[in-house]
């Protein structure tokens, strides 16, 4: 009976100090559900969190970045309106010659192309203001200088399919049955109908080309302001929401922190502590040899003794 106890404490000793030793191997204070069912199950919950709050912190970066294209583009579009309103406001003047007109028809002329350039511009691989087509250029010219949008007339307001492309949006699901949209499509930056911005400059090149009068110049000032209201318009909606996805980017990462740190504490092994459990339970288990080897003489001389 002493030798069955002595073998079951000393199996015992033998099991601790092998545990102590692994989890300064480790580094973890649990490395299997034994080890603390409790506390296991909490770190197994912090996992889950963690690892949900890093794919939504994902989806909030990528709608950042193509927020933040977007925006690049429609300041761009500002700048652009702003040349053409210089350049109408110049040339309105009697004084001026056929010349000068045909001088400033060729820039406005530039940047009316410009605004395609924009309209088709990319983030990656896709175009980001093509609402849902996000492979192919969302906006062409066809035969006639028409400008196109996916395919359909942007004169056109009162197209049903083109009111319907005009409220397609890009959402990102950025947290737990909340979704954003991150996008502007096309019909949205340049406007429909005659005055959208393209047409605008290509009328303005037109009346500039044929050499027109200054007061039917001077129309167009009034409907290049009423295009950069537009435009900055967007760019408030556009800053609003990057502000939005900027906070709930910085929730995120405090989120992260406070769940690393609290399964960390569930988790992980104090090396300084388990170190000196260790040293304990070695000083244990050597004591219980020494003891052993008193109860189990080795000899039937040693034991007559």
């Amino acid at each position: 009976m002493m030798q069955d106890n002595y073998l079951k404490c000393l199996s015992r000793n033998m099991g601790k100090m092998v545990s102590l030793q692994y989890q300064m191997a480790t580094g973890k204070r649990l490395n299997k559900m034994s080890d603390d069912p409790v506390d296991a199950m909490s770190v197994m919950q912090f996992r889950v969190k963690l690892y949900k709050s890093e794919r939504y912190r994902e989806s909030v970066e990528r709608g950042l970045t193509w927020l933040q294209q977007t925006e690049s583009s429609v300041m761009e579009l500002n700048e652009i309106i702003k040349s053409a309103y210089e350049t109408v406001i110049q040339i309105t003047n009697d004084w001026l010659g056929d010349d000068d007109k045909k001088a400033a028809a060729e820039l406005i002329g530039q940047l009316r192309d410009h605004v395609l350039t924009i309209g088709n511009a990319q983030s990656g691989t896709q175009y980001i203001f093509g609402g849902y087509n996000t492979k192919k250029a969302p906006f062409t010219v066809d035969s006639s200088g028409k400008l196109l949008y996916n395919g359909l007339d942007l004169m056109d307001a009162a197209n049903p399919a083109l009111i319907e492309e005009s409220e397609t949006n890009i959402e990102y699901e950025v947290g737990f049955n909340l979704r954003m949209n991150v996008s502007v499509n096309g019909v949205q930056l340049l406007g429909m109908g005659e005055n959208n911005i393209y047409s605008v400059l290509d009328s303005l090149y037109n009346a500039l080309k044929d050499g027109a009068p200054a007061d039917e110049l001077t129309a167009y000032a009034g409907k290049l302001q009423d295009a950069q209201s537009h435009v900055l318009s967007v760019l408030g909606d556009i800053g609003g929401r990057v502000n939005r996805l900027e906070l709930i980017a910085n929730r995120y990462d405090e989120d992260q922190l406070m769940y690393t740190d609290i399964k960390s504490k569930l988790e992980d092994v104090d090396q300084a502590e388990a170190l000196m459990n260790f040293k304990m339970a070695e000083y244990v288990y050597n004591a219980a040899l020494q003891v052993g080897s008193r109860i189990v003489q080795p000899s039937l001389v040693d034991f007559l003794k």
